[in-house]
């Protein structure tokens, strides 16, 4: 099967290849790659022989594209999409999927079969009527416990306030006879309530046991079946066989120790294209993916906006298959930050400083890099041991941070970020221009956002919508001012969640338009249109407050 496509038109002479195979994990992709995405996406707008819903909700697919060069020097492209599309793993123009069918064939069919007699096992138990029966006998008998232990709880109350009033106004003759009365009748409600405590355990004990070797029963069964749900998936994972220029190969799991790898691994575009490159003796030149199609409901990717290579699935097995090709270094979009009299200092007394962060300098040291306002201000500030950030700005975010210079005026500061009475206002500016008016003929000019957020654990630092997992997360916004594209807009955050205002703009539960230049959310170009214009809190000695502002410097 041939799924080379063809330039048309052709390449003209000043459209130059890179000089090495650029990062899979570059935020920008190379712009003949860019050329061979728009050609595919072009081809996605038209006719085709399958059917998918691109707009449905969940319809959105992540697409690929490969440029490469054939055995006469020739260049073409490839492409391929994440996972299957319109129900099917192959379809004609698209490269095919890693795995080894006929190695799944030898096992998925048998395994299939097992999980589903377990299901229906698992079915058959748990929706029984004899279980049914049992669980609403449980009930019954509890509630009756606990309104007869509840009528003897005030039938007790009752007396032990009748024997108060008894040991107060009892006579100094009678008080030693009368105190050893009520002391036998506050023991004998004691064991009173021990017997009927007794007698409904032994009511309750023989329902009790039979749910509970029924639950034993349905626990069991769980278990099988994810012993052979793992199984499977560990041989499913093995049948995904990767390759490189040098001839090596590999399969999935080998890549992931003894953990089970995420699931789809293997499935994006970004393998499929490179393995297909390799088994045709094809050499890769240059990698883009882009999403096609209606927003996800958890994470977020925007129709027609390129994606580097996910981190949790693909990050673990693209450097083996990209081996023996001339890999250039991952690009960032970020900015180069080289001004060393940054960040200036907006406010200082002897107690605390704001300083304003530029965009492209990180706000306390990272992993690889070491420069940020932390480091800088304790080369500043030698004398001050104690000296500490109180909040932090992402890398790309600009504007007011705070600082302390003593470990006390830290702690104090802290909680009243954790009380929320330190208000800041951030400007920022989206990517779309906002419609004015709601469905219902509501103008559309300030609102709140709260969706609950967790880290994405398949593609860090990505955050992600989880209302299971996530912690609630709120903004106020207000429209500034819209133009013909943008629209420039205030946030209030109530919360400080990791990437909150970015995802709350970005996530289509929120304003459904990125914050202009976010390479994370939207698209990656020049600088994030993010800052933290505005900040009030009380000075921790003084109790004064303190209202700072510092203009967007765009």
């Amino acid at each position: 099967m041939n799924c080379i496509s063809c330039f048309s038109p052709p390449l003209l002479p000043h459209e130059t290849l890179p000089r090495g195979f650029p990062s899979p994990f570059s935020n920008i992709p190379h712009p003949i790659a860019r050329k061979a995405a728009l050609a595919l996406q072009h081809r996605l707008s038209g006719e085709h022989d399958w059917q998918h819903g691109f707009d449905e909700p969940s319809g959105g697919k992540m697409f690929g594209v490969l440029v490469v060069r054939d055995g006469s020097g020739q260049i073409g492209y490839l492409a391929a999409f994440s996972g299957m599309l319109a129900g099917e793993w192959e379809l004609p123009g698209f490269v095919p999927p890693l795995f080894d069918q006929q190695m799944i064939d030898d096992f998925m069919p048998d395994g299939e079969a097992q999980l589903d007699e377990l299901e229906v096992q698992l079915d058959e138990l748990q929706y029984s009527p004899a279980f049914a029966r049992l669980n609403d006998q449980l009930v019954t008998l509890q509630q009756q416990r606990d309104i007869a232990l509840n009528v003897l709880a005030v039938t007790h109350s009752k007396r032990k306030a009748l024997r108060q009033i008894q040991r107060a106004t009892v006579d100094s003759a009678e008080r030693e006879g009368l105190l050893i009365r009520l002391s036998f009748e506050s023991q004998q409600d004691k064991r009173e309530r021990r017997s009927l405590c007794a007698e409904w355990r032994d009511r309750l004990a023989p329902v009790e046991q039979q749910v509970g070797l029924i639950e034993q029963q349905l626990m069991a069964l769980k278990q099988q079946r994810s012993r052979l749900s793992s199984r499977l998936h560990r041989k499913l994972f093995k049948a995904y066989r990767l390759s490189n220029r040098l001839g090596e190969e590999k399969s999935v799991s080998e890549f992931f120790d003894e953990r089970l790898p995420p699931g789809g691994t293997g499935d994006c575009a970004a393998p499929k294209l490179i393995q297909y490159a390799h088994q045709q003796g094809l050499g890769p030149v240059a990698l883009a993916e882009f999403w096609w199609g209606s927003s996800p409901q958890a994470g977020i990717r925007h129709h027609g906006n390129f994606y580097p290579a996910c981190r949790g699935k693909c990050q673990p097995i693209l450097p083996f298959m990209l081996q023996g090709l001339d890999l250039q270094p991952r690009q960032f979009t970020r900015l180069i930050f080289d001004d060393p009299d940054a960040p200036t200092i907006v406010y200082e007394d002897e107690h605390l400083l704001v300083v304003n962060k530029p965009s492209g300098l990180l706000s306390v040291p990272g992993k690889e890099i070491v420069d940020s306002v932390q480091t800088r201000l304790r080369q500043r500030y030698p004398e001050l041991e104690g000296l500490l950030l109180v909040h932090r700005l992402d890398m790309s975010t600009s504007g007011l941070l705070l600082v302390a210079k003593y470990r006390p005026v830290h702690k104090d500061l802290q909680q009243q970020f954790i009380k929320r009475t330190v208000e800041k206002r951030y400007v920022a500016v989206l990517s779309m221009r906002l419609p004015e008016w709601a469905d219902d003929g509501a103008v559309l000019d300030r609102g709140t956002i709260e969706l609950p957020l967790r880290v994405d654990f398949d593609d860090r630092p990505r955050q992600m919508v989880c209302y299971d997992h996530g912690r609630m997360s709120v903004t106020h916004w207000q429209v500034i001012e819209r133009g013909e594209d943008t629209t420039r807009i205030y946030f209030y955050p109530h919360t400080g969640r990791t990437h909150q205002l970015r995802l709350h703009a970005a996530h289509q539960l929120g304003l459904n338009a990125p914050i202009y230049g976010d390479e994370l959310y939207g698209e990656a170009v020049e600088r994030l249109l993010l800052h933290a214009e505005r900040l009030c809190f009380d000075h921790p000695v003084s109790g004064e407050r303190i209202k700072l502002a510092i203009a967007a410097p765009f």
